[in-house]
């Protein structure tokens, strides 16, 4: 059907599908026995030691996966609400490269967070042991939080998709954002200080980092939510 959810957001209707999948291969898996970190590790979860050494496809991998199932189930409903409203005003090609680079801004603030406690004389230093040419330096309490620092989830990206809409209203100020604008404040609350309060730990670096990639792209948008598509 013309009408139907993947017909009008197939690009979203994809996202979700590749999520979901993944999320039934980790149910499988650990039902099979195995434990629940081992299944992340070795689907492709955003782990710093394994990126460190020689790893860097995580940072792609890592944000299709979730754990536990409240955790793909908030994030999908929180793709679900801006997929719906940026895919078809930004074009499918547009809307899946702005969320793979949201994505992708996402996992490399939150690889990258855990090294700013490393011992470094310089930035460059800093880069050369991101970039796995230098061994993490420390105490050892900083380099055991770099080496094990594990993250997985789409929220980065999804805070992208928002952070473009934030930066688009203020630089267009169009009346047709502001209801997924009231839509993200809940979800910044819910993610900022709800979870965190039942010690859900939460990877603000990735959200900050997604959320500051999708500002940069709304910069760039052209004046689409005038155009006969948003209408």
């Amino acid at each position: 059907s013309r009408n139907s959810y993947t017909s009008l957001y197939p690009v979203t209707s994809f996202l979700l599908l590749l999520n979901g999948g993944f999320f039934a291969l980790q149910v499988i898996t650990e039902r099979a026995g195995i434990a629940s970190g081992t299944v992340l590790l070795d689907l492709g979860a955003i782990h710093c030691r394994s990126i460190h050494n020689g790893e860097p496809w995580r940072l792609i991998s890592g944000p299709f996966l979730h754990r536990p199932w409240w955790h793909i189930a908030v994030n999908s409903l929180a793709l679900h609400s801006p997929g719906r409203f940026l895919e078809p005003l930004l074009s499918k090609s547009k809307f899946f490269s702005i969320y793979m680079l949201s994505a992708l801004g996402g996992s490399i603030a939150s690889y990258s967070w855990p090294a700013l406690e490393l011992r470094t004389e310089s930035l460059s230093d800093l880069v050369s042991v991101l970039l796995g040419q230098q061994p993490p330096t420390g105490s050892p309490e900083a380099v055991g939080n770099f080496v094990h620092h594990m993250s997985v989830g789409c929220s980065g990206a999804v805070f992208g998709l928002f952070g473009l809409i934030l930066v688009y209203f203020i630089k267009q100020r169009h009346p047709g954002l502001r209801p997924m604008l009231a839509q993200f404040f809940p979800l910044f609350i819910l993610f900022a200080f709800v979870f965190p309060m039942f010690g859900i730990h939460i990877d603000h670096a990735a959200h900050i980092g997604g959320f500051v990639i999708g500002g940069i792209c709304g910069l760039t948008v052209a004046n689409y939510a005038t155009s006969e598509t948003s209408l």
